[in-house]
């Protein structure tokens, strides 16, 4: 009980502070008490666990608005999905003694740490995004990343939801014994054309043959097939096509049904076509999945606008096939703008930065109409040297390692311009000193075009 109360009245400070004691509380707790996590599981009946490198805090986000029409939850909705993020979550969801407020949960669970996660809990879902490179100097090899959801994946007691779209990850859910289904976009959707550079998951884990595609939804999604063997692409169970601001729903047995897209870019319409299918699977009515989505708030810096003058959109960036989703949509926006991109190399964002060279940034350079670009953080230096050789002239690019002083630079050389939006891109360190910058910059009179959603 000491570790709870010590937590509990940690969690209390920090609040009163205006901190999200969301990961402190919880890293306290585990070292006054090591079993503490283990005794608060026992309270739980049943857990919903998504995992994968990109989309994880959106799609989270949308379940729980979904789950919580028809039930109480105990979540991390806010990102923290390490152990001890999902501890705080826990003690900030029990009373003095212990107790929890709900017997249902769901967690947003980083891939390394998922097989401690799931030994100890009743997972009854578990949602698999997409896998990619991430952070190698953490995670090592794509491999590794692969094996430690399918030893994760071993400890569900129920189903094994994958994104059929994604060769690793339908390579993880044939690897789960028990009841899995998969979910993807529809064909139609396919683009005939792939991007050129690396690709994650290019070669069949089942011979080791170079995969063929038929079509391209973005990074490795597609409609795939191995020519050497049996392993393709299935027909997904939930089936989504994204039109006119519209998911076109489609589940085996069931009428066909929409739902409408809160978020912007196609990698969230994936985050909302995987949210969709997890409810189903978990038993969540169409009804209160469409009111979920009512109620939906965007997760801190997911492409989220801020009424600054002018206008600014914040999203985080951590890895090539993320980046490269933004980017996209980025370059989507036909009006001309202003993009800052903030670049740290500390441990949360992972050290190793030569991921930027695995980024399409040649796209940004050639179809984004970017009036000005900003480089900003520790490694500012990097990020311009990058877009040199994106083919950005060198004197369109401002060099500010202070991020204070990099986003007024940006909302001035936008303002100066006739207004222009401002895209600010950082790394996960920054991310929330620059959702505090900005909300600090707000105005009244803004007008705020589109709430976007991101990538994670």
């Amino acid at each position: 009980m000491f570790a709870l109360w010590i937590a509990k009245l940690l969690i209390l400070l920090l609040r009163l502070r205006g901190k999200s004691a969301t990961s402190l509380p919880g890293k306290v707790a585990m070292r006054l008490s090591p079993k503490l996590l283990a005794r608060l599981c026992n309270s739980l009946e049943r857990v919903v666990i998504v995992t994968g490198t990109n989309g994880k805090t959106t799609t989270v986000r949308l379940l729980a608005a979904m789950m919580r029409e028809e039930t109480p939850i105990i979540t991390n909705a806010e990102g923290a999905n390490l152990t001890q993020g999902i501890l705080s979550a826990l003690l900030a969801a029990s009373n003095w003694r212990g107790r929890l407020a709900s017997k249902t949960a769901l967690f947003e669970v980083d891939e390394a740490t998922l097989p401690n996660i799931a030994s100890c809990m009743p997972v009854k879902l578990l949602v698999v995004t997409n896998v990619f490179r991430d952070q190698l100097d953490r995670y090592g090899e794509i491999d590794n990343t692969i094996n430690k959801i399918i030893a994760g994946a071993a400890f569900v007691r129920g189903t094994v939801l994958v994104n059929a779209d994604d060769p690793l990850a339908r390579h993880i859910g044939l690897r789960f014994a028990g009841a899995s289904k998969t979910f993807g976009f529809s064909p139609e959707g396919a683009s005939m054309t792939g991007f050129d550079g690396v690709r994650d998951g290019a070669f069949c884990l089942q011979c080791g043959a170079a995969l063929e595609y038929d079509g391209y939804f973005y990074g490795q999604l597609g409609l795939y097939r191995c020519p050497q063997c049996d392993f393709s692409r299935p027909h997904p169970y939930f089936v989504g096509h994204y039109s006119q601001g519209l998911l076109q729903f489609r589940e085996v047995g069931t009428p066909d049904t929409s739902y409408r897209v809160p978020v912007r870019g196609l990698y969230n319409v994936d985050n909302l076509l995987a949210a969709v299918a997890a409810a189903r699977v978990f038993g969540i009515s169409s009804e209160a999945i469409r009111s979920g989505i009512d109620h939906f708030t965007s997760p801190t810096g997911r492409m989220q606008t801020f009424s600054t003058s002018p206008q600014s959109i914040l999203n985080l960036i951590k890895n090539p096939a993320g980046c490269d989703s933004v980017l996209t949509a980025i370059c989507a926006d036909p009006a001309e703008k202003v993009v800052c991109v903030a670049i740290n190399d500390q441990a949360a964002d992972g050290r190793d930065v030569s991921w930027l060279w695995d980024a399409n940034f040649e796209q940004l350079a050639e179809f984004g109409r970017v009036h000005r670009f900003v480089v900003s953080g520790d490694r500012a230096l990097d990020m311009a040297v990058r877009f040199k050789y994106a083919g950005v002239p060198t004197a369109s690019v401002d060099v500010v390692p202070d991020l204070e002083a990099a986003l007024d630079a940006a909302l001035s050389a936008a303002q100066s311009a006739d207004g222009l939006s401002v895209y600010v891109l950082t790394t996960y360190t920054l991310i929330h000193k620059a959702a505090a910058l900005l909300a600090e910059r707000r105005v009244a009179d803004v007008e705020i075009a589109y709430h976007r959603a991101s990538v994670s």
